[in-house]
């Protein structure tokens, strides 16, 4: 242009510089030369026969040409690491007290693979009409109304009602991350304690107590944008289609007489900047949905996936029995029945406080038990009741029935307590997966004398089951009998019972003639070597009961 000539490659590209500098801080440097044409050319060719090269950059060996739109996708990639700490991406998402999402203050997972981000123009109207008080919280939390509310267990909601509300929603979206359960795992801290819960004594409060700081759901899609609503009275006139035309969204609010609508942060925004509102987008990012979500649990690996899901599964059994605790209480304190008990002394009792390490909701339950003595074998000649339950233990009641020289105070009461878990907030851990029967039932004893009474079961028996029986008066629920199993079958099993007369009976003759009892019986349907004790990791396993075997098998009962 000035005439300079330009010799080298150096001094053409010094000069270029030069042209398109504007400010002495600000340099254009040329990235790419297109439509080379070779020197020799210059010389022998005429213009129109040129053949050119493909594009070169200066300095660059590898190199991906990209349209616009997938240079900014991969400048979302970037803003990631920002997004991560800005929105929480390794956080859950839990429900307070007011039915609010709230982010969990605890991480339960890392990324493993980068999630996938997808670029996202929509620009939209819907309105919800909320029905309960937790799907109001959900949407102000940016969440839409869950269909299965069953499906996400540690969500606590009491279905309070919500009614005369129209929530209008306005969203801008700009980007969709996705972020996949492959991309995922949960961190081993989260994966520790959740073990912890599942191995305890009270498993489903332990859990609820994790999921309230590591989060209720966790949201595997998640919308970036800007978001508007306002809170209309129902009304007839306001029941329309999702609208994604601003015209059509300016018209619909219009048509519902709004003048302005919120932000997030409770900011007043005129229907007429709503378009400046929009351009305004890409410097002020928020979260305006979760979506696809799942309960938090569901990233964890499948093994405690499942041990969950069965906790949930039992503790949402109302009807069926379980085994929620077992327990071995040594008898060292009953040192001043020594020698009673060794005596000829018959009828010698005492009643032996049992506390429980972890105490129960209610009193609704069953205990069962027998005396073993040191050396692991069940002993006949004394027996074990029990009574006054409280939520912190209950009282065995133990009575020598013949002459012995046994020491009292070397023996052990092996107990279970049977009961529904959701009732009582225990589930013993060594025994979760044992399916039990429990059987009640009213008879009448004639008083001194040996009764028979047949049980019959809806299920097969077979040899090496073990049967938990006690009898209690109808009346005062006191342990007054004692019980023998004398024969079973496969679907039967008939039992002794005698009138026990050592605690004070006031009743008039007339009065002995009958007695009104009541029968409970308890069958584990598995082999006594099954039963675990939860209180004692020495013994293998619960010497209690009464074994079906083949000496007492019977085949003509029942």
């Amino acid at each position: 242009m000035d005439g300079e000539e330009l010799n080298t490659h150096e001094e053409f590209y010094e000069w270029i510089n030069n042209l398109y500098q504007k400010h002495q801080e600000k340099l254009v440097y040329i990235i790419s030369y297109n439509n080379l044409i070779p020197i020799s050319q210059l010389r022998n060719s005429k213009p129109d026969d040129f053949e050119t090269c493909d594009e070169r950059q200066s300095g660059i060996v590898d190199k991906e040409k990209l349209i616009l739109e997938d240079w900014v996708g991969n400048a979302a990639y970037d803003n990631l690491i920002c997004w991560t700490k800005d929105f929480n991406l390794f956080h859950g998402l839990m429900t307070n007290q007011n039915y609010e999402m709230e982010i969990s203050k605890k991480i339960a997972m890392n990324f493993i693979k980068i999630p996938k981000v997808n670029l996202s123009d929509k620009f939209y109207l819907k309105m919800i009409r909320p029905s309960t008080k937790l799907e109001v919280g959900l949407i102000s939390s940016n969440i839409l109304p869950i269909e299965n509310l069953g499906s996400f267990p540690f969500i606590k909601t009491d279905g309070e009602s919500y009614e005369g509300f129209d929530y209008i929603l306005v969203k801008s979206e700009r980007y969709e991350i996705l972020l996949d359960i492959d991309n995922i795992k949960p961190t081993k801290e989260f994966e520790q304690v959740i073990e912890e819960a599942l191995n305890s004594m009270k498993p489903l409060k332990d859990l609820q107590h994790i999921f309230n700081e590591y989060g209720h759901l966790f949201s595997r899609r998640i919308i970036l944008g800007r978001s508007l609503k306002i809170i209309l009275p129902n009304s007839s006139n306001n029941t329309f289609e999702n609208v994604n035309d601003v015209d059509e969204i300016l018209k619909s609010l219009n048509d519902l007489n709004v003048s302005y609508l919120l932000t997030q942060n409770g900011e007043n925004v005129e229907i007429d900047n709503l378009s400046y509102w929009i351009e305004d987008m890409d410097d002020n990012l928020e979260v305006i949905e979760f979506d696809n979500n799942i309960p938090l649990y569901k990233i964890l690996k499948e093994e405690q996936q499942k041990k969950i899901d069965n906790i949930l599964d039992k503790f949402n059994d109302f009807q069926n029995f379980r085994i929620i605790m077992t327990g071995i209480t040594d008898l060292k304190d009953l040192e001043y029945l020594k020698d009673e008990f060794k005596g000829d002394l018959v009828n010698v009792f005492h009643y032996k406080r049992i506390n429980l390490e972890s105490s129960l909701k209610n009193e609704n339950y069953k205990v069962y038990g027998s005396i073993i003595s040191e050396n692991n074998a069940k002993l006949e000649e004394i027996h074990v009741n029990f009574g006054q339950y409280d939520v912190n233990g209950f009282y065995a009641i133990i009575k020598k029935l013949k002459v012995t020289n046994i020491d009292i105070t070397k023996c052990y009461i092996s107990w279970i307590i049977i009961g529904i878990p959701s009732q009582l907030s225990v589930f013993s851990p060594n025994n979760r997966e044992l399916q039990v029967d429990y059987i009640k039932k009213s008879i009448k004893l004639q008083p001194n004398e040996f009764n028979y009474n047949t049980i019959d079961t809806c299920f097969t028996l077979y040899e090496g089951y073990t049967v938990f029986a006690h009898a209690h008066h109808s009346s005062t629920n006191e342990p007054k009998s004692i019980i023998k199993l004398v024969k079973w079958s496969h679907n039967s099993i008939n039992f002794q019972i005698s009138q026990d007369n050592y605690l004070n009976d006031t009743s008039t003759d007339t009065e002995k003639d009958i007695i009104d009892v009541d029968l409970h019986v308890c069958i584990p349907l598995t082999s006594y070597k099954s039963l675990r004790i939860d209180n004692n990791k020495e013994s293998e396993y619960l010497l209690i009961g009464y074994i079906l075997t083949r000496e007492n098998f019977d085949r003509s009962i029942g």
